[in-house]
């Protein structure tokens, strides 16, 4: 006994949605998306997109993000990386940090995007919302980084993967060790 009912139901939706495409009226308008205004530029890099995501991630993280990094206090680190034998496509997001919430990732400021091109690996930057002299030294090191270089920018100089062992501190005067007779 439910069929039936449950039939006319449905032949009466389809037929007012027909008469109300015949009725003449215009259907309401969506607003326009704003335009993205992110900065985007892509250049290729040689060698696998692995190694070349390795490096810059390696960069980011000793640099932007170490214990004097510009962005340590403000921004979040987060990167999702396909294996080698998948292709391996990587994104480094950095995102706004959101101290209102039990997950720190609020929006996007800054975007990293490394697909494989052949032998070598296409590296897109986007600037979201970071102050644009930032983001122009961040590209630049992010195209260092992926070519190979190591090190901060010359505006952050203190990071080095082999930095050298600080000096050992002098010996402070009046301990004397006995020596042995």
């Amino acid at each position: 006994m439910l069929r039936p009912c449950v039939l006319c139901v449905a032949l009466s939706a389809a037929a007012s949605l027909l008469a109300g495409g015949c009725s003449g009226t215009i259907p309401p308008s969506l607003p326009a998306l704003p335009q993205i205004t992110g900065i985007v530029s892509e250049a290729p890099i040689v060698g696998p997109p692995t190694e070349v995501y390795a490096r810059v991630a390696r960069g980011a993280m000793a640099c932007w993000f170490g214990t004097s990094g510009p962005l340590k206090a403000d921004y979040v680190y987060h990167a999702e990386a396909a294996p080698a034998s998948q292709g391996g496509k990587a994104e480094i997001v950095i995102h706004e940090r959101d101290r209102t919430s039990d997950n720190p990732r609020g929006l996007r400021a800054y975007r990293i995007a490394i697909t494989p091109n052949g032998e070598a690996s296409n590296v897109a930057v986007e600037n979201l919302k970071l102050p644009e002299p930032l983001a122009k030294s961040m590209e630049a090191d992010v195209r260092r980084w992926g070519s190979g270089a190591i090190g901060c920018s010359d505006a952050d100089s203190d990071w080095s993967p082999n930095k050298p062992e600080p000096p050992p501190e002098p010996k402070k005067p009046g301990h004397k060790k006995a020596r042995p007779a």
